[in-house]
């Protein structure tokens, strides 16, 4: 069996966690789904907030309403009002554990199933714990980015310990900015500028103070259902290029391009790795559009129409040819025998 090449994976992030960034821009004087348009979003694209958003793309939207708004700290703005309605299952996992360690533990762990790219991790030394917050690869307004999430955290721990708690020294790369009062003010705690990495310190012994409330059952049956997600995750390229394929195809912009950001790369990167497994994006492009036809024809009341113009396609015509192609009758012939064949 040819050995699966992981030196390259998805790299994207919710779109829920911009959700706050509309009603930023609206306070101050953006019409933000204009905003938004230009990156091919709209308002109704926020109703599902797990959708993926390349982590390039990300941090371009964020670095344009830096430069919009003339803010220097867009991303501890955003971070300010993140939750955990991002994370699906796990915020309850999150919420319900029965100590600090275990919340982050589980957030980092379990995190990476929407959060790819994002990386948080757990350092303990003379006392003290340290979060450390990195981002994968180069990403427009990255600092910015890696704010967000090193604030959003503080948040996270804030619901698990109580709104009176703080760190007790947060350490940012980039040169200390003019707003940095106000970074002071949110950590209630000093803020060091002009570091090496992202991170916020606390006292160690906190870590594996006993929560109350912690209901060991629920958190058995989270842990099963995360877990089971995350066993689904772990695929190979091949599956996971057929998954941005799926999720683009229905706002037409399906491109080897759109999708190759996904991963960060080139699309000429992404032609090289699909082709190291016997593939080309082409090849998958079609074989998603054809597994997606069968369920949905099979599953759906969805019109022929409504199907091919879910599945990229611009005239019900090309569609229909191409499931002939597929399965040797039309669209309608075979939605006629999945009834029968059901009946």
């Amino acid at each position: 069996m040819k050995k699966i090449n992981t030196t390259i994976q998805e790299k994207s992030i919710p779109l829920g966690a911009l959700a706050a960034l509309p009603k930023i821009l609206l306070e101050n004087g953006v019409d933000p789904w204009a905003f938004f348009s230009q990156f091919g979003i709209e308002e109704n694209d926020f109703k599902n907030n797990l959708k993926p958003l390349p982590l390039q793309l990300h941090g371009k939207i964020l670095q344009l309403a830096r430069e919009l708004l003339q803010c220097d700290h867009i991303g501890l703005l955003l971070g300010k009002r993140a939750s955990l309605t991002n994370t699906g299952p796990l915020r309850f996992l999150v919420l319900n554990a029965a100590t600090l360690r275990d919340a982050l533990e589980s957030l980092f762990d379990y995190g990476r199933l929407w959060y790819k790219g994002l990386y948080l991790s757990l350092k303990e030394d003379q006392g003290y714990a340290g979060i450390q917050m990195s981002i994968e690869g180069d990403a427009p307004d990255k600092e910015q980015l890696q704010t967000a999430y090193l604030v959003a955290t503080v948040s996270i721990m804030e619901m698990v310990l109580g709104k009176s708690w703080h760190p007790t020294l947060v350490r940012i790369s980039y040169p200390k900015p003019k707003s940095a009062h106000l970074y002071e003010k949110f950590f209630g705690c000093p803020v060091w500028f002009g570091q090496s990495q992202h991170e916020l310190l606390f006292p160690q012994k906190e870590l594996d103070q006993q929560r109350l409330g912690h209901d060991n059952q629920l958190d058995d049956f989270l842990r099963s259902h995360l877990s089971e997600l995350h066993h689904h995750k772990r695929i190979d390229l091949q599956a996971q290029v057929c998954q941005v394929i799926e999720s683009l195809l229905p706002h037409g912009t399906c491109t080897v391009e759109k999708v190759a950001e996904y991963f960060a790369v080139h699309r000429f990167t992404l032609y090289r790795y699909l082709n190291e497994q016997s593939t080309n994006f082409e090849s998958l492009l079609d074989l998603t559009r054809k597994n997606k036809a069968g369920q949905l024809l099979e599953n759906s009341s969805m019109s022929v129409l409504e199907i091919a113009s879910l599945l990229g396609y611009e005239a019900q015509g090309n569609f229909t040819r191409a499931f002939k192609r597929w399965y040797g009758v039309s669209p309608r012939q075979w939605r006629k025998l999945s009834v029968n064949h059901h009946a």
